[in-house]
């Protein structure tokens, strides 16, 4: 994304600082039993007898004793065959994972890769090398639509050579390492409609029903239980394209073993964001507890989605175990497009996954699921070479690329857990060399909840003596392509903007208040006055967040709308406002804004040009 194309969107992150904060625990746990909203009460776990069994004979899912977590094998930037890990390589990530008290794995595919052969004859040898060693595997098969990430995708329909070549893999697995894999999952998000390889629920449940029949006639162990690993919304049947397939989706949860459920709050921060933002009620609180509050309110999240799951499953008379197959919080996280950062959510550090690990853990321990959490390991190929190294999705992982182990193990670092292991030479040590302190100054207070003003009656003046109460006058990277300014004594917004360096960047003013809003759904028009010396076009709106379009613009020297060097007035009607037409002002961030974006502005004048306003009020 272009750095001016996500500039504009954003005064509410002028208010969002760096705070350093205490390492105080989060104590604050969900009991087992709590309300979720309106998907009713959270009801126990249901017990069974026949789950899949450990060596020793103990029950492997909902077992404390046994902590599960999604793996990754890969180590290179890309993922291919010839960067396969090796099965010493494996090994070390084995050996690591049991010093972690971890006993239970998650894989995505069995035969796209020979990453999950590997990984299963390292397993074994592991096992035969030493008989106390105890890994066992969740098998993903992964499907997925004809044409998948290609533009010729069919969602109607299965790929069904691959499709088919990961069940016959997985069935050849199961067969050969039965005291290894104790579930076959097929399908990871193959059917939630945002996903690009989805696929209808009826492909995943033939294949599901399948692999019971494998079981029924002995082709594979009966101890094996089968899943499919899929997001809230779609086991809730609350997913807008499988809400239109409940008979299948029915039949599939009768079918199933047991629900594996994806949720994630750390993604919810950027698709929900007013969970996650700071209530007004707790605007009062220390830096820290806010910090602490919002890590509550991401549990409540979790726990709110499996009792929405549960909910259903229980209305159909079905009652089964219901395991998280994945849940995380990655550590780092790029600005722009879905921004995790101190600019959009700050939800992205190494504090927060340590939060969100240790009380999920609690949670899910107590409450008896199984939780993945996602993931051991960074993996530099997630998100693909196209994006940046600090793409969020690349640091999930519980110890990074440069073998350094983060917040949430630095205690097993200091035990010694680690010692005499490597990955890839490396010993493993901490992150931050260690320092609280210095990975605390990397953890960002959590954005307050914007406030919206009430309706304003008759005019609602942006700018007459001087701007509306607590507003301010904004430059985007002032000085570098603008500037803003209002002149108490004349009452004159000034916006001085750099043609030259506005061509490669673009750039922006405004006027608003910080982390606040503005109800203006009484207004029809806005009126103002305007001259300057720029000759270059450029675009005057407003910003909102709520309606088909986020900026809002007519355009100035290219059309209807001229600037001069004279004042000249000019009421604009909503209508004339881009993508607007059937809009509203309920939430207003900034009533009023100037723009240019991406390589429309230009010019070769050397000097600054500059634009005026005075007397903006939207009147009804």
């Amino acid at each position: 994304m272009k750095k001016s194309s996500y500039k504009i969107f954003l005064i509410a992150f002028l208010s969002i600082f760096m705070f350093a904060c205490g390492d105080e625990p989060l104590t604050t746990l969900l009991n087992n039993t709590s309300s979720a909203g309106d998907t009713g009460t959270l009801q126990p776990q249901a017990i069974v007898s026949d789950a899949p069994l450990s060596k020793s004979g103990e029950q492997i899912l909902g077992n404390p004793d046994y902590q599960a977590i999604s793996y990754g094998a890969f180590r290179a930037p890309t993922r291919e065959e010839a960067t396969v890990p090796s099965v010493a390589d494996l090994k070390e990530d084995m050996l690591l994972l049991q010093a972690m008290d971890i006993k239970v794995l998650r894989t995505y595919n069995t035969q796209i890769f020979s990453d999950t052969a590997n990984l299963l004859e390292a397993i074994d040898q592991l096992m035969a090398a030493d008989p106390n060693f105890e890994m066992y595997v969740m098998l993903g098969v992964w499907v997925q639509a004809q044409g998948s990430y290609t533009a010729n995708v069919d969602n109607t329909t299965g790929d069904a050579a691959l499709n088919r070549a990961e069940m016959d893999k997985a069935i050849e697995m199961a067969q050969n390492y039965p005291e290894i894999i104790k579930v076959i999952a097929v399908g990871n998000e193959a059917m939630v409609d945002w996903q690009a390889h989805d696929i209808p629920v009826s492909v995943v449940l033939g294949y599901v029903n399948e692999l019971q029949g494998l079981k029924a006639d002995s082709t594979i162990s009966a101890d094996i239980w089968i899943t499919s690993s899929d997001n809230q919304a779609v086991w809730s049947g609350s997913d807008p394209r499988v809400s239109g397939q409940l008979n299948d989706l029915n039949a599939l949860i009768a079918a199933v073993d047991y629900i594996s459920l994806h949720t994630y709050p750390f993604h919810d921060t950027h698709h929900i964001p007013d969970f996650w933002q700071v209530p007004a009620d707790q605007a009062g609180l220390t830096d820290q507890q806010k910090i602490d509050a919002a890590m509550v309110r991401a549990q409540a999240r979790v726990v709110e989605q499996y009792t929405a799951a549960q909910a259903y499953m229980l209305k159909l008379g079905i009652n089964k175990p219901i395991h998280i197959g994945e849940t995380g919080w990655a550590t780092v996280g790029s600005p722009g497009g879905e921004d995790f950062t101190q600019s959009g959510s700050a939800a992205a550090d190494e504090y927060k996954q340590k939060m969100a690990y240790d009380a999920l853990r609690t949670w899910s321990n107590e409450f008896g699921a199984s939780l993945f959490f996602f993931e051991a390991f960074d993996e530099q190929w997630k998100a693909g070479t196209e994006n940046p190294a600090t793409h969020p999705e690349k640091h999930f992982g519980l110890i990074n690329m440069q073998g350094e182990a983060k917040y949430l193990l630095w205690d097993l670092v200091d035990a010694g857990a680690f010692n005499g292991l490597e990955r890839d030479g490396l010993q493993i040590t901490k992150t931050y060399g260690g320092n609280v302190a210095a990975m605390m100054d990397e953890v960002f207070v959590p954005p307050a909840a914007p406030v919206t003003n009430e309706p304003v009656a008759g005019e609602f003046i942006v700018l007459g003596i001087s701007l509306y109460s607590n507003a301010l006058a904004y430059g985007w990277d002032s000085p570098e392509t603008a500037w803003a300014g209002v002149n108490d004594d004349t009452g004159v917004l000034t916006v001085a903007t750099d043609p030259d360096t506005a061509a490669t960047w673009g750039w922006g003013a405004g006027v608003g208040i910080p982390n606040e809003t503005s109800n203006l759904s009484t207004s029809t028009q806005i009126t103002f006055e305007i001259k300057g010396d720029a000759a270059f076009g450029f675009y005057l709106g407003f910003q909102t967040t709520k309606g088909a379009g986020t900026n809002h613009w007519v355009r100035f020297n290219t059309g209807s709308y001229t600037l001069t060097d004279q004042w000249a007035k000019y009421t604009i009607s909503l209508s004339d406002f881009s993508d607007f037409a059937s809009g509203n002002l309920e939430v207003v961030n900034s009533p009023f804004t100037i723009a240019d974006i991406y390589e429309t502005s230009g010019g070769s004048a050397p000097t600054l040009s500059t634009i005026e306003v005075k007397n903006i009020s939207w009147l009804e």
